[in-house]
C-alpha cells in the first residue's frame, strides 16, 4: 500500500479539481484576450478563479497575477520589484549607484537565484539555532539603499513560520519593499495580505491540490514594478503570455476548498505531525531540525545520524512510502541541504535528514506504520556493511542493485537483469558535477545529462532509480590523488583508484540499505568459478575488457557482485538495447576522464595546484638542450605531444623529474623496459604472493599483457621481469597481473 509523505514537494490533485480542469478543457476553447463568445467565456472562468486565489490571502483581484509556478512568481516578483525601484529612481534623477537587497540563507533557490540575477548587494540575516530569524537584526542590516527585503513565510525544508508581518512593518519603515514567498504556507495557515503587509507574495497551484505549472503572485497596486517580458498584454501587462486557462480554473478551484477546511485539517494535521515526531524522536540519536513553536502543521524535518538520507528515503520508497531529503527543486545537486548546513549543522549531519510532509489524506494508521518502517530502516542502514545487515527482509524475488552510469553498458545490464525476473533497483553515484560547463550540455560525461539518462532508462525498464552522492570522498580520493600524482610526475588512472577507493563500497552500503542481495555493473569483466569463491575474469570482448581497472576490488566484494556483460561484446549490447528500447541505445561511450569531460587535464590539474616546475627538455642520449617547458604536469612517459621531433625521427618522453624539471626524450627503441618494480601489490589470489610465477602483465589499459615473471619481494613490492622489452612503462600506472587462463592474480602501481 503506497503512503505519501511528500506533499511539500507537491500535492495530489483533488478530484473536485480534475473536474473543473476536464470541463474547462473540454468546454473552453477560447483564447481569453479574444472578444468573441469563446473568448469571453474562458475570460469570465479565468477570473473567477483569480477571485478565489486572491480570497485565499486577502488580496484583491487585479492584484493576482498568473504565473507558471513558484519559481517564476518569486522570479517576476523579485526582479519585477528591484526593476520597478530602478525605473522610479531613474526618473526622480537618482538612479546611480547598486541597489541593496536583504534575504537569508535558508530562502528557498529560486529567491536566491532571482537576487542573485537581480544585480544587487546582498546581505543575509542571521539565524538562530533552529533556522528562526528575529526582525530586529533586519533592523540592524538595512541601508539607506535597500530597495527590497525578501522572506519566507514559511520555510520549504523546515516549516519555519516567519514573523513577516514585524519584517514587512521594518522594512516599510526604512522605505524598503518587502516581498514573502508563500509557497509553502498558503493553504495551510491563514494568510491576510493586508494585515502582513506585504508588497508582493508568491503562490504555487500544485502545493495546495492544485495542478502543476501553475501559480500566481500578489503584486499590491501601487508598489514599484516593472515587468520581465513583452510582447502581450495579458496580467495587466504585468506578465505576458497566453495563460493557462483549465490549470488557473483548478488553481482557483484549489484555492476555495482549502481557505474552506483550513482551520480544521490544520489542526488534524498538526495533531498526526505531533505523533510521529514522537515516535521518531525514540530512534537513537534522532534530531528534530526547526522551530517547534511556529511551524507549519505538516511539515517534519529529522536527522538520524549514521543513516544517510538517501539511503532511508530509498528504503522507503521500496517499502511505498513516499519522502524527501530536502527541496524537490534542488533534489539533482544532491549537496546536503544548504538549509540544514545555514543552521552549522556539519555535512554529515545535513545529509541524515528527512523531510516528511503530511497531508489532508494523512491519517494516524498511515502514521504509526512509517514510524515503524523508519525505525526499522534506520536501524538496517546503520549497520550496512556488516555480515547479514542486507539479509533482514524477505522477498518475492531477488533483488539487486543495479549501478547506472546513464551509458549503454550499465543500461542494457539492467534491462538483462529485469528480462531475467530479479527485482532490479537502478542507483547513480554522482561523484563530480560538470553542471553549467560547456560540456555539461552537450551531454558529454558527468554532466545532469548523464543522470538524467539513468532515469530515462529506469522509467523505460519500470524499476526504481536513485542518486548517491559521494562527491567529497571522490574529491578525496580520486580527484586530489590524480592532481598529486600529476604535481610528483607520475602518470595516475583515476579509474582504477575510483574502483578500488570508492565506487564499490557506497553501492553495496546502498544495497545493504534497501535489502538487496546483490550489486550489478556494466563492467565488461567476468566471474569465475575458483574454488569456494569467485575470481576475476577478463571479459569475453577483450576489446573492451576492464578487468584491468577491477583488480583493486577486495574479493569478497567481488563475491557480492554480478557482471552481466561479461560474455557478451560490444556489438551484441548495443544490439541488445536497441531491442529493449532503452533511450541511450545509440549514445556514443564516453573518451574522456569523466571529471574532465572537455579533456584538458594539464589545466585542469594545473587549475587546482597541481602544476610541476618548469624546466628543460633534454635529449637523453646527447644531454642536448632542445628547449623549455611549461610544467612537468603537461607530460607522461611515452608522450609525443609537446616533444620537438628528430631529424630523423619522433621523440618520446622517457622520464619525468618532478624534482628539477627536467624531462627526458628519446627515440621509442629507448622506451623499453625489461623489468619493473610495482609497489602497493593487491593479491585476489593469495597464493600467488609467495614464490616465483610465470604470468601475463599488463601495464596500461589498451596495452597487450606482456609473458613475464613476478617475483614478490620482502618489502612489500613486486619485481616484474618480462620475456621482452615493454614500452611506455610509465610510473604510477597500475600494473595488473593475469594467469595465463585470463584470471586476475592481483596488481599494483608501478614504482620504477
Amino acid at each position: 500500500m503506497s503512503l505519501y509523505l511528500d506533499h511539500n514537494a507537491t500535492t495530489p490533485l483533488r478530484a473536485e479539481v480534475v473536474e473543473a480542469m476536464t470541463a474547462a478543457l473540454r468546454d473552453l476553447p477560447g483564447n481569453p484576450s479574444s472578444t468573441h463568445a469563446p473568448g469571453r467565456a474562458a475570460r469570465a472562468a479565468l477570473e473567477q478563479a483569480r477571485a478565489e486565489i486572491a480570497a485565499l490571502v486577502g488580496a484583491a483581484a487585479e492584484e493576482i497575477v498568473f504565473t507558471s509556478g513558484g519559481t517564476e512568481g518569486n522570479d517576476l516578483a523579485i526582479r519585477g520589484l528591484l526593476a520597478g525601484v530602478r525605473v522610479a529612481r531613474d526618473r526622480r534623477g537618482d538612479g546611480a549607484g547598486r541597489l541593496h537587497a536583504i534575504s537569508s540563507a535558508i530562502e528557498h533557490p529560486s529567491v536566491l537565484g532571482a537576487l542573485a540575477a537581480g544585480e544587487v548587494d546582498l546581505s543575509l540575516l542571521p539565524l538562530g539555532p533552529e533556522g528562526t530569524l528575529h526582525p530586529e537584526t533586519l533592523r540592524a542590516a538595512l541601508r539607506p539603499e535597500t530597495a527590497l527585503v525578501t522572506l519566507a513565510l514559511a520555510n520549504h525544508e523546515l516549516g519555519n513560520i516567519h514573523d513577516v508581518f514585524a519584517s514587512a512593518s521594518i522594512a516599510r519603515d526604512a522605505a524598503a519593499l518587502f516581498h514573502a514567498d508563500a509557497v509553502q504556507a498558503a493553504g495551510k495557515i491563514a494568510i491576510d495580505v493586508r494585515a502582513l503587509g506585504v508588497d508582493a507574495l508568491t503562490l504555487s497551484a500544485h502545493k495546495i491540490h492544485g495542478p502543476k505549472g501553475v501559480g500566481a503572485i500578489y503584486l499590491r497596486r501601487a508598489a514599484s514594478f516593472a515587468p520581465l517580458t513583452a510582447g502581450g498584454h495579458q496580467e495587466r501587462e504585468r506578465r505576458a503570455g497566453t495563460e493557462n486557462v483549465a490549470g488557473i480554473i483548478g488553481f482557483g478551484v484549489a484555492a476555495r476548498l482549502a481557505r474552506g477546511e483550513l482551520a480544521e485539517a490544520g489542526a488534524r494535521i498538526a495533531t498526526l505531525r505531533d505523533r510521529l515526531e514522537t515516535r521518531l524522536l525514540s530512534i537513537a540519536g534522532a534530531r528534530r531540525h526547526g522551530d517547534r513553536t511556529r511551524c507549519l502543521p505538516g511539515t517534519l524535518n529529522l536527522g538520524f545520524p549514521g543513516a544517510p538520507g538517501q539511503m532511508v528515503a530509498a528504503a522507503l520508497d521500496l517499502e511505498g512510502v513516499s519522502v524527501s531529503t530536502g527541496s524537490a527543486c534542488t533534489s539533482g545537486s544532491l549537496a546536503p541541504s544548504p538549509v540544514l548546513l545555514a543552521l552549522g549543522l556539519s555535512p554529515d549531519d545535513a545529509s541524515s535528514a528527512i523531510r516528511f510532509g503530511l497531508g489532508r489524506d494523512t491519517t494516524e494508521r498511515d502514521i504509526d506504520r512509517v514510524a515503524a518502517l523508519v525505525a526499522e530502516i534506520v536501524a538496517r542502514v546503520r549497520r550496512r556493511g556488516e555480515s547479514g545487515a542486507a539479509s533482514s527482509r524477505p522477498a518475492a524475488r531477488e533483488r539487486i542493485v543495479i549501478a547506472m552510469s546513464g551509458g549503454v553498458d550499465s543500461s542494457t545490464a539492467a534491462a538483462l537483469l529485469v528480462d531475467a525476473g530479479y527485482e532490479v533497483i537502478g542507483a547513480t553515484l554522482r561523484l563530480y558535477d560538470a553542471s553549467g560547463t560547456a560540456a555539461s550540455v552537450g551531454g558529454r560525461c558527468c554532466g545532469p545529462r548523464d543522470i538524467e539518462d539513468a532515469r530515462a532508462t529506469a522509467v523505460k525498464l519500470g524499476i526504481p532509480h536513485h542518486v548517491i552522492d559521494e562527491s567529497v570522498a571522490f574529491q578525496a580520493a580520486v580527484i586530489d590523488d590524480f592532481v598529486a600524482e600529476h604535481r610528483a610526475g607520475r602518470t595516475p588512472n583515476p579509474c582504477v583508484r575510483c574502483n578500488e577507493r570508492l565506487k564499490f563500497g557506497p553501492l553495496l552500503a546502498f544495497a545493504d540499505a534497501v535489502g538487496a542481495t546483490a550489486l550489478a555493473t556494466g563492467h565488461y569483466a567476468r566471474l569465475l568459478p575458483d574454488g569456494e569463491g569467485v575470481a576475476l575474469g577478463r571479459a569475453l570482448d577483450l576489446e573492451k575488457d576492464q578487468s584491468y581497472f577491477l583488480f583493486g576490488v577486495r574479493p569478497e566484494v567481488l563475491a557480492r557482485v554480478r557482471f552481466p556483460l561479461g560474455d557478451k561484446t560490444k556489438a551484441e549490447v548495443r544490439a541488445l538495447a536497441r531491442r529493449f528500447g532503452l533511450p541511450n541505445a545509440d549514445k556514443p561511450d564516453s573518451q574522456q576522464i569523466c571529471f574532465i569531460p572537455d579533456g584538458d587535464h594539464v589545466a585542469f590539474v594545473a587549475a587546482r595546484g597541481g602544476a610541476g616546475p618548469v624546466g628543460r627538455i633534454l635529449d637523453d642520449a646527447t644531454g642536448a638542450d632542445l628547449g623549455a617547458h611549461g610544467g612537468t604536469h603537461a607530460f607522461t612517459v611515452g608522450q609525443r605531444r609537446g616533444v620537438p621531433a628528430r631529424a630523423d625521427g619522433r621523440r618520446f618522453v622517457l622520464r619525468v623529474d618532478a624534482g628539477s624539471g627536467e624531462i627526458r626524450v628519446g627515440a621509442r627503441e629507448r622506451l623499453g623496459r625489461d623489468s619493473l618494480r610495482v609497489g602497493d601489490v593487491r593479491w585476489l589470489d593469495a597464493q600467488i604472493s609467495r614464490g616465483t610465477h610465470r604470468c601475463a602483465v599488463q601495464i596500461r589499459h589498451h596495452a597487450k599483457a606482456a609473458l613475464a615473471w613476478i617475483e614478490p619481494c620482502a618489502d612489500g613490492s613486486t619485481l616484474v621481469r618480462f620475456d621482452e622489452p615493454a614500452f611506455g612503462v610509465a610510473p604510477g600506472q597500475a600494473a595488473v597481473f593475469y594467469a595465463l587462463d585470463d584470471r586476475v592474480l592481483g596488481g599494483g602501481w608501478i614504482q620504477a
